[in-house]
């Protein structure tokens, strides 16, 4: 499961060095975990009614309240692929929206790709579909979550508050490349005309291979890639300090710090693997993005994305730099400011693809998930009375032990090698449960 949650270029990299000879390697050995059977007190449930929006934001209104005054607010989801994840963190994330003062959502997709999309969202008569094709991982390509991108559509064009999409990871390059060559060219007096022209040099390279990988018996020039994607670190980190200086609008900089904060992410698994002679992190640099969504005091920011990167709790202990635990980083950033929501589920279908690393093209299929482990919280929790719940994991007290927890990442796995041993106060703040979920419905 680890190189799931691993660096998506980190993992092609590294498996092209023969350093990781799979692409769903066994989970690490852990701790052994208790599992006797475990009966949850009736006054830890709190039911929800999911019957209608009306009925759930009735249900949820206390754990909205402990949301909505912290800086970052994260929503997990315990598979890539779950209809009622998407759904259920879209009500949520209305509430927070509509009464409480948030208007950013940030999904675990690509920055400039993300503001791409939200900028095509604005545009008159957009569609929303042909829009996430264009801009998304293949995860995110569902109805569930363009029921999502039509509300925000919707309510950006009654309103003049705006609301915004965003994105915290950094898998593609050319996207940032082509917004800062646009900024060259309409503002020449920046003087970043030929910086912005090896950037995309590089990036061009850089996502063709990323395209490339998931064909079989496919062959790419490893040391040219290597040293494209180095002299490509090299390039935003130039544009990055020539930007304090360079002849641009304040808005219009701001932009282009943004863009080349994200082209330097991308590349930045490059600088490591050559100069530190290490992996790269991706939860510290989506950490460092969803930092850069919060500037100010004042400035929220709602973030989608799988339960092992908003954990504050490494999910693979024996790969601390890419096993999970974006939680933690932005915890440390913004102490006190970070609540954090777990989803979970014991059975039922969900969405995944065969694609060795996602991309916006990775095909998804419906695969059934295998039954929760013995001993397991899946196990525990699907055997409450109510099909569909919250709980407050630091009121487990006796019950809050160290037990196997499911994570499911976008590969079809959901077998014994998708769990790690967790209390889940450790983890989340609060965990939402759906016994049985069905996969996301494919966009039309």
């Amino acid at each position: 499961m680890k190189t799931t949650f691993r660096s998506l270029l980190a993992t092609a990299l590294l498996a092209t060095a023969s350093l990781v000879a799979t692409a769903q390697p066994s989970a690490p050995a852990a701790t052994t975990p208790d599992t006797a059977r475990l009966v949850l007190p009736a006054s830890l449930i709190n039911p929800i009614n999911t019957q209608s929006f009306e009925s759930f934001r009735a249900a949820v209104l206390p754990l909205v309240k402990q949301m909505a005054d912290k800086q970052v607010v994260a929503m997990g989801e315990g598979t890539h692929g779950t209809a009622e994840f998407y759904r259920l963190r879209f009500w949520l994330t209305r509430i927070l929206m509509e009464e409480y003062g948030f208007k950013q959502v940030a999904l675990e997709n690509d920055y400039t790709d993300t503001y791409q999309l939200n900028e095509g969202l604005r545009k008159p008569k957009a569609a929303v579909a042909p829009l996430m094709k264009a801009h998304l991982y293949s995860i995110w390509q569902n109805q569930e979550t363009a029921e999502l991108l039509t509300w925000l559509q919707g309510y950006n064009r009654q309103h003049r508050r705006q609301l915004q999409v965003r994105g915290i990871d950094a898998a593609y390059v050319l996207p940032e490349a082509h917004e800062l060559s646009a900024l060259a060219a309409r503002y020449p007096q920046s003087g970043l005309q030929d910086l912005t022209s090896q950037l995309t040099k590089a990036a061009q390279l850089q996502d063709s291979v990323w395209a490339g990988l998931n064909t079989k018996g496919y062959k790419f020039p490893r040391q040219r890639w290597l040293s494209s994607g180095l002299e490509g670190y090299y390039v935003a980190d130039k544009i990055q300090k020539a930007l304090p200086a360079a002849r641009l609008p304040r808005k219009q900089r701001e932009k282009a710090q943004a863009f080349a904060l994200d082209a330097k992410m991308g590349f930045d698994v490059f600088y490591q693997f050559t100069v530190l002679k290490r992996d790269v992190s991706r939860d510290s640099l989506m950490a460092e993005m969803t930092r850069s969504l919060v500037p100010g005091q004042n400035d929220k920011v709602i973030v989608w994305a799988h339960d092992a990167h908003v954990s504050r709790k490494i999910a693979m202990a024996d790969d601390p730099n890419n096993g999970g635990g974006t939680g933690a980083f932005i915890e440390r950033m913004l102490p006190g400011k970070y609540f954090v929501l777990g989803t979970s589920t014991a059975t039922g279908t969900f969405a995944a693809t065969t694609d060795r690393h996602i991309t916006r093209t990775s095909p998804m299929a419906s695969y059934s998930l295998e039954a929760p482990l013995a001993g397991s919280w899946e196990q525990t929790l699907g055997a409450v009375a109510a099909p569909v719940f919250y709980l407050q994991t630091q009121a487990l007290g006796a019950q809050n032990l160290k037990r196997p927890h499911r994570f499911v990442g976008y590969a079809p796995s959901s077998g014994k090698n998708d769990y790690a041993n967790f209390k889940l106060s450790e983890a989340y703040d609060a965990l939402l449960f759906v016994r049985q979920t069905t996969a996301a419905t494919p966009l039309r």
